[in-house]
């Protein structure tokens, strides 16, 4: 790979920044398109999320942890979902589900932190950039809205510059970290929130709520949920919600990061990751927002497929991601990673770069142009439809 350096990748994103190139969606050539991401906080298991059934390998690696043949719910003669996300098989069925397999880090580090670090920046292994992703994306359309972002949960596993894709203190961005709270007033400014500089002294975002007969479940990931929907209603120029979807005591090796007992909490994370997607789904359809809308899901890294001695999984390096929407082009896309340890952390190497993804979002749904955000030219996937 070609690696630019660090003082040139930096002057090129500045230059992007600068250009006031507007995105389609931005000049009104289109209906304002919304993009809402959410994290798995600690790194999901691709393997027992996206199930090989057929794979002799993965039972042999997962003596204890895989899923039972029989249990998988079936999407081909090769992958079933995790039962415990058996809700958005529907979603599947009927195409605008897309599941992205090998997706990762061209290196990774085996860290949180640093592996984080890279993925909300989008940068390499020898580059550095202090603005997030969206953040660098953004930019150009500063003067189309009042607020850039909205991020719902906690946003980072830092604390330092806990903005995650938006880090870089350029963009109107609010965290409130505690979506049930918020929602009770549905007013940032009367609710725990955080913001970046830009939004000093200003009043906050209010939304009204919204007569839906879609249920949402009652707890933080299905608060945060509702949110969205009600806050993409009131403020259909809102163009990025971030959503993170964590443990329920706070400790994410009880959710998605599991190292040990994997049995004991991984399938619930699923189960949750599935309730609160499918009724998402149903009530942006009831709020006239699913075709103007993607789903994203992302996290720092995937699991090793062998399991460990304390029943759970070590970090991995290419993971399974899901994009949902009505214009996503359903299927699978990409390839699943081998049931192999082919890397020091254990794992198959990612055939899709994050930053491909990170390219198609900004040129085929927000209709921006990726040129110079990146230290290279990544080529965007075939996930959207016209």
């Amino acid at each position: 790979m070609m690696r630019q350096p660090r003082r040139q990748f930096l002057a090129s994103m500045a230059a992007i920044a600068a250009s006031g190139a507007l995105p389609a969606w931005a000049q009104g050539a289109d209906a304002p398109r919304r993009l809402i991401l959410v994290y798995l906080k600690g790194g999901n298991d691709g393997y027992n999320t996206v199930v090989p059934y057929t794979d002799k390998a993965y039972y042999a690696m997962r003596p204890n942890i895989a899923v039972p043949r029989d249990a998988a719910v079936r999407l081909d003669e090769r992958f079933g979902l995790h039962p415990m996300l058996a809700s958005i098989q529907p979603i599947w069925a009927e195409r605008e589900l897309a599941i992205v397999q090998g997706i990762g880090l061209p290196e990774v580090h085996d860290q949180h932190y640093s592996d984080y670090e890279r993925l909300v920046t989008g940068t390499g292994p020898d580059e550095y950039s202090l603005d997030g992703w969206a953040t660098r994306a953004l930019l150009p359309t500063l003067a189309n809205r009042d607020f850039d972002a909205v991020a719902l949960d906690s946003l980072d596993i830092r604390e330092g510059d806990a903005m995650g894709p938006f880090r870089g203190g350029k963009l109107r961005v609010i965290n409130a970290p505690h979506p049930g709270e918020l929602q009770a007033v549905r007013d940032f400014g009367k609710a725990t929130h955080v913001t970046t500089p830009p939004l000093a002294g200003r009043s906050l975002l209010s939304y009204p709520p919204l007569n839906l007969a879609t249920r949402f479940p009652e707890e933080p990931f299905g608060h945060a949920l509702r949110a969205a929907v009600e806050l993409a209603r009131a403020r259909p120029e809102l163009p990025t919600i971030h959503i993170t979807l964590d443990s329920l005591d706070g400790d994410r090796h009880h959710c998605f990061d599991t190292h040990w007992k994997q049995l004991d909490y991984h399938g619930e994370g699923l189960r949750r990751l599935g309730a609160g997607l499918i009724a998402l789904r149903a009530a942006l359809k009831e709020a006239g927002l699913w075709e103007t809308t993607v789903v994203a899901t992302y996290d720092e890294f995937g699991r090793s497929p062998r399991e460990n001695k304390a029943r759970g999984t070590e970090h991995g390096w290419a993971s399974t991601q899901f994009l949902m929407g009505g214009r996503v082009r359903g299927g699978f896309h990409g390839r699943a990673p081998a049931i192999a340890n082919v890397h020091w952390i254990g794992g198959d190497k990612p055939v899709i770069d994050y930053r491909q993804l990170y390219t198609t979002l900004i040129e085929h749904w927000w209709g921006g142009n990726a040129a110079g955000m990146f230290s290279q030219r990544f080529r965007p996937l075939d996930l959207i439809r016209a």
